[in-house]
C-alpha cells in the first residue's frame, strides 16, 4: 500500500516530504561543512543519502550557505525544479543559474505553487533580508516549515488565516546571529546574548501557531574548526528544547526531538532513533572533530598561506564607499574600522576609513587607538570580497568584533550596511526597481512589525516576540 505521507529529517535543516509519489525536499545541505569549515552538521548526515534521493523538487528558503549549499546542489541534476522565494534582488536566482539550474521557480510572499493532486505549497516571506516559511499542504496535514524564518504579527495572522490548522511546525531554536562574535574591550561581563532566549520564543511561537507536533529543526549543526569549537557551549539542542516544555508544564503542541534519518508518516507515526547525540554530546563532537582532522588540518595549512595586501583591499572598499549612503559615513567620522586579518602567525592590519574613502596599511595598533576592530583570517576576508560574502562572516562565527561599549552600535550598522550592500538594497536606487516593488508590495503587512518594533527599542522597552503573537498562543506560566 503506497504511504500517503511521509517526512525524514535529512540534516541541519534538510526536509524530505513525499506524498504519494512526489517528493519535496527543502535545503538539501547534506555533504561535507560550510561556512569554511566552521559549521557540521550534527549529529552527521547518513552515509549513502544522496544514493536514494530523488527529489521531484527542491525548495530553498534562503541564501544562507546552511540552506543554500552548492556542494550539495550540484550533486542534483541541472534540470531539477529549485523552487525560491523572490527576493528583491535577483542574486538567489542569479546564483542558482550560474550553478547551471534550468528550471527555476521564484515564489512571491503568499503565492502558491502545486507539486501534485493532493500536494500543494505555499512561501511566506519575512524580514528585510529575506527569511521564508514554506507551508506544505498534503491530503491529510499541514506542515509549517518556519525553519529560521521569524514570521509574527499581521504576516503571521495572514498566514494562520489561510492555513488554520496546522499539524507539524519546524523552527530554529538557536543562535545563527553575530551576537557570540562580540567583544566588549572596556566590560568583558558584558552581555552579548542571551540563549534561553532561542528556546522561549521557539516555545512561544509552536503555541502561537496551534500546532499539535511541534519538531526543533535547523539548528542541529556544531563547530568543529578549532577557533570556534569553544562556541560548541553555546548550542541550544532538542534536548534542551523538551525539557524547556516539561520544565513548564506544556504539553501542547508535544514536542519531538529528531535526528537525521528519524521519520513520521501517516502509516506508522514517528519512527525515532536512540541515541544520545545530546546527552553525551561533548564526546560526540570530540570523536567527530577526530574523524575530520585531515580536513581540517589541511584548511589550517591553507589558510596560513594566505596573504593580504593593500591593492586588493582599495579596489574593494572603493565600491562599498561609492554605495554607502552619506548618512552611514558621518557615523564613522573620526571613527575608522581595523581590520586585522590573520594567517597562522602572521597578522595583516588594515585600517578603512569610511567616512575619508581611505584604505591604509599599518605597521601596529592598540585598543586606544583602534576601538572598532574587526579580526578574521587572511583567506576569508579575501573570499567574503571576491564574492560579497561579508553577510556570511557573522553567522560562520569565524570573526571577532572587538569593541568598546560606546562603539558597538557603529560596528553593529556596519554589520547591517554589508546586508543591504551584498542583497543589492544599495546605492538607495535599488530600492525602486520594478523587481524589488513587485516583492514588497504584498509585505505591506511587514511594515505594521518593524515599526512596532522600532517604537518599542526607542522607547527602551526592547523586543519581545510575544508581544507580536496571537495573544492565544502564549502559554499561561511564566516562560522567564
Amino acid at each position: 500500500m503506497r504511504i500517503k505521507l511521509k517526512f525524514e529529517i535529512l540534516s541541519h535543516a534538510g526536509l524530505a516530504i513525499s506524498e504519494g509519489g512526489t517528493t519535496l525536499v527543502c535545503d538539501p545541505w547534506l555533504a561535507g561543512s560550510t561556512y569554511w569549515r566552521s559549521w557540521w552538521n550534527f549529529p552527521p548526515v547518513v552515509p549513502g543519502l544522496f544514493s536514494r534521493l530523488s527529489p521531484d523538487a527542491i525548495y530553498l528558503t534562503h541564501i544562507h550557505w546552511d540552506h543554500f549549499q552548492g556542494v550539495s546542489l550540484r550533486r542534483f541534476p541541472l534540470d531539477t525544479k529549485i523552487i525560491i522565494p523572490r527576493a528583491p534582488g535577483p542574486r538567489m536566482f542569479q546564483d542558482l543559474r550560474d550553478m547551471g539550474f534550468t528550471n527555476i521557480v521564484e515564489l512571491g510572499h503568499g503565492e502558491s505553487h502545486q507539486l501534485a493532486e493532493n500536494f500543494k505549497i505555499t512561501s511566506y516571506h519575512f524580514h528585510i533580508f529575506l527569511d521564508s516559511a514554506l507551508v506544505i499542504e498534503t491530503k491529510d496535514r499541514v506542515i509549517l516549515n518556519a525553519n529560521d524564518c521569524k514570521i509574527m504579527g499581521a504576516p503571521l495572522d495572514q498566514l494562520l488565516k489561510r492555513h488554520p490548522k496546522i499539524d507539524f511546525v519546524f523552527r530554529s531554536h538557536s543562535s545563527a546571529n553575530s551576537r557570540l562574535c562580540f567583544e566588549i574591550m572596556d566590560d568583558e561581563s558584558a552581555l552579548v546574548d542571551d540563549p534561553g532566549s532561542y528556546v522561549r520564543d521557539f516555545a512561544l511561537f509552536a503555541r502561537a501557531v496551534g500546532a499539535d507536533y511541534a519538531i526543533p529543526f535547523a539548528s542541529n549543526h556544531c563547530y568543529l574548526h578549532r577557533e570556534v569549537f569553544h562556541f560548541n557551549d553555546k548550542a541550544t539542542t532538542p534536548l534542551m528544547v523538551k525539557k524547556y516544555f516539561e520544565a513548564h508544564g506544556i504539553d501542547s503542541p508535544s514536542v519531538h526531538p529528531m535526528v537525521a534519518g528519524d521519520t513520521w508518516s501517516s502509516e506508522t507515526g514517528f519512527e525515532l532513533q536512540d541515541h544520545d547525540f545530546f546527552s553525551n554530546r561533548q564526546a560526540h563532537l570530540e570523536s567527530y572533530a577526530e574523524q575530520k582532522k585531515d580536513k581540517l588540518e589541511q584548511t589550517y595549512e591553507r589558510e596560513a598561506r594566505a596573504t593580504m595586501t593593500l591593492k586588493p583591499l582599495e579596489k574593494y572598499f572603493s565600491g562599498v564607499f561609492r554605495a554607502m549612503p552619506w548618512f552611514v559615513r558621518r557615523l564613522y567620522r573620526s571613527n575608522p574600522v581595523l581590520y586585522v586579518l590573520s594567517a597562522g602567525d602572521r597578522q595583516f592590519l588594515f585600517e578603512v576609513d569610511f567616512y575619508q574613502k581611505t584604505v591604509r596599511e599599518l605597521d601596529s595598533y592598540t585598543d586606544a587607538s583602534h576601538p572598532i576592530q574587526i579580526h578574521t583570517a587572511a583567506a576569508i576576508m579575501r573570499h567574503c570580497m571576491a564574492k560579497d560574502l561579508f553577510t556570511h562572516l557573522a553567522i560562520s562565527k569565524r570573526v571577532r568584533y572587538r569593541v568598546t561599549s560606546e562603539k558597538k552600535s557603529r560596528l553593529t550598522a556596519l554589520n547591517l550596511f554589508f546586508n543591504f550592500y551584498e542583497y543589492e538594497m544599495l546605492p538607495l536606487r535599488k530600492l525602486v526597481t520594478p523587481r524589488s516593488i513587485r516583492a514588497w508590495l504584498p509585505r505591506w503587512r511587514e511594515f505594521l512589525v518593524h515599526a512596532h518594533v522600532a517604537l518599542n527599542l526607542a522607547t527602551g522597552r526592547g523586543f519581545d516576540m510575544s508581544r507580536h503573537l496571537p495573544p492565544a498562543g502564549i502559554p499561561s506560566v511564566d516562560t522567564r
